[in-house]
């Protein structure tokens, strides 16, 4: 079992060069943490010149100090994210075997380590991840504070997730608190140490908040804690919210956008928490144990919280994962302890239903990994539709013998490295390219693409301008030279002329350059 935990956490290590950034968040996130290591500013994150305080800037910080060790690359910036899953496989396994029995620990690590919706994560430069690990260990803090030394760590680790995300992860805690304040304090916790931890985590997060509030006054406030947090929640992000689809009127509309607001994070859950799922009635099973009771309540905490918001992205829910990981992993680590024969063969006929569940997202999984122009580019990507099924499967049912399970979980690695590597020559990849054939001391104007990929700011080092109206662009080319990237092939008629095209999911990009006539001087 260790060595397939290790085998998870340098999986993640080695391939997160395998594709390049993707948009929209990754983008900005990596171009506003190179600006900030350009700028030597720690202080205000900035993308395009301007403040940006979509979130807080702990990635930024861990991003700039990786890329001061490794380079201005992926690996850099998605670097801290992979050790961040790494520490939590770790923390799994140490505390699921001290709390909840021998073996528990090292299952709830390995189900979470193998989660589709983990592995995802592992690999990307964003928040979710580290969010996930310091709330966390927040919450088992909670569990342990006794004294000094478990109030301080879970102080500190919420602090941690207040500076990630925002000051959602301390809400979250806060309620499991006020949820379990009974339980809690009949096990020993005094509320002088919840006071405690709640001082440590706001001398953890507020000099920076307080600071850039002192700076920006009002645009921060308005930006930040309005706009990227209470408005969002009322699905004020329309990206990714249910409510333009409600708002249309039509009755099929409404309906789609009830069932998108109400059953999204169950979709989630089973594609992406698929590793978990076959035993998920633990959510719901009554349980007289108090841990495994406060770890259920804190899974439907985050579950249910999110699915009230009608702003949805699949990541939300992912801090539940940890626990979910945990109960199920008790759970599979009490049916080994069944000896063979009647009692194993009556957990086997119990899980028949969870197993089909299972293998059906599995099979959703493999039907994206035979996707003919993916599996062309990364024939690699085979073993995803071979591995999931066979890793799941393994996973599911407790008697299976270890070899499967060790097989399953290779395959699935490989073929999940092979599939994202097909999708950035798909996807990423053709875009990337065009973008990077200008010379690097000219602008290159993006118009018309949408999503705006903000990464290319990265990758050209901040030679990069969003514009929505083509006589600006145009302007722009014929006063500074600058080059546009766009999906119109019609642009700029008589003052730019084509010079490179693109295909990137069926969709075309086109390259221009200015067109200069003889009276026109080039700028330098």
């Amino acid at each position: 079992m260790r060595w397939l935990l290790w085998l998870c956490v340098l999986a993640a290590l080695i391939d997160l060069r395998a594709f390049g950034l993707t948009d929209l968040d990754e983008g900005f996130y990596a171009s506003v943490a190179w600006a900030m290591r350009q700028s030597g500013d720690w202080r205000t994150p900035t993308f395009l010149g301007e403040p940006w305080f979509e979130k807080p800037p702990l990635l930024y910080w861990l991003m700039v100090g990786s890329m001061r060790a490794f380079g201005e690359n992926e690996f850099a910036l998605r670097l801290p994210s992979a050790l961040m899953y790494a520490l939590t496989i770790l923390l799994l396994a140490w505390w699921g075997n001290r709390r909840l029995g021998q073996g528990a620990g090292s299952w709830a690590a390995l189900l979470f380590a193998l989660a589709p919706l983990s592995l995802i994560l592992a690999r990307l430069a964003i928040t979710d991840m580290s969010l996930a690990f310091f709330l966390t260990v927040a919450v088992i803090a909670l569990w342990e504070a006794r004294g000094l030394g478990w109030s301080l760590i879970g102080g500190v680790a919420l602090g941690l997730a207040f500076l990630t995300k925002g000051p959602f992860g301390l809400g979250l805690v806060g309620l499991l608190y006020v949820w379990n304040a009974r339980t809690l304090h009949a096990r020993g916790l005094r509320f002088r140490w919840v006071l405690f931890a709640l001082g440590v985590a706001l001398l953890t997060a507020l000099p920076w908040y307080v600071g850039v509030y002192l700076q920006h006054g009002a645009a921060f406030f308005n930006e930040f804690v309005v706009k990227q947090n209470l408005l969002r929640f009322a699905g004020g992000d329309t990206a990714h919210s249910v409510l333009p689809l409600i708002q249309r009127g039509d009755v099929g509309s409404v309906l789609a956008g009830v069932a998108l607001y109400l059953l999204f994070y169950v979709v989630v859950l089973w594609l992406g928490g698929l590793s978990m799922v076959g035993g998920v009635r633990v959510l719901w099973t009554r349980e007289d144990d108090p841990l495994r009771l406060y770890l259920r309540r804190w899974a439907w905490l985050v579950f249910g919280l999110f699915t009230l918001s009608f702003t949805k992205l699949p990541a939300y829910i992912f801090p539940m994962f940890p626990a979910l990981a945990l109960l199920v992993g008790a759970r599979v680590a009490q049916a080994r302890l069944a000896s063979a024969g009647d009692s194993a063969q009556h957990e086997w006929q119990m899980r028949r239903a969870g197993t089909l569940v299972v293998l059906l997202g599995a099979a959703v999984w493999a039907g994206v990994a035979l996707y003919r122009p993916l599996w062309e580019g990364a024939p690699w990507a085979v073993a995803l539709a071979l591995g999931m099924p066979l890793a799941m499967l393994a996973l599911n049912r407790p008697v299976a013998p270890p070899w499967m399970r060790g097989v399953g979980a290779l395959a699935l690695l490989i073929g999940w490295n092979g599939a994202l590597t097909g999708y950035d020559r798909l996807a990423l990849r053709p875009v990337r390219e065009l973008a990077l054939k200008p010379p690097p001391y000219r602008t290159l104007i993006v118009y018309r693409v949408n999503p705006g990929y903000p990464s290319l700011q990265f990758y050209r080092r901040g030679a990069y301008m969003p514009v929505s109206n083509p006589a600006t662009a145009q302007a722009q080319m014929t006063q500074t030279g600058a080059y546009c990237l766009t999906t119109d092939p019609d642009f700029g008629g008589e003052t730019a002329i084509r010079i490179g095209q693109a295909q990137a999911m069926g969709r075309a990009f086109y390259l221009f350059a200015p067109k200069y006539t003889q009276s026109q001087q080039k700028p330098p």
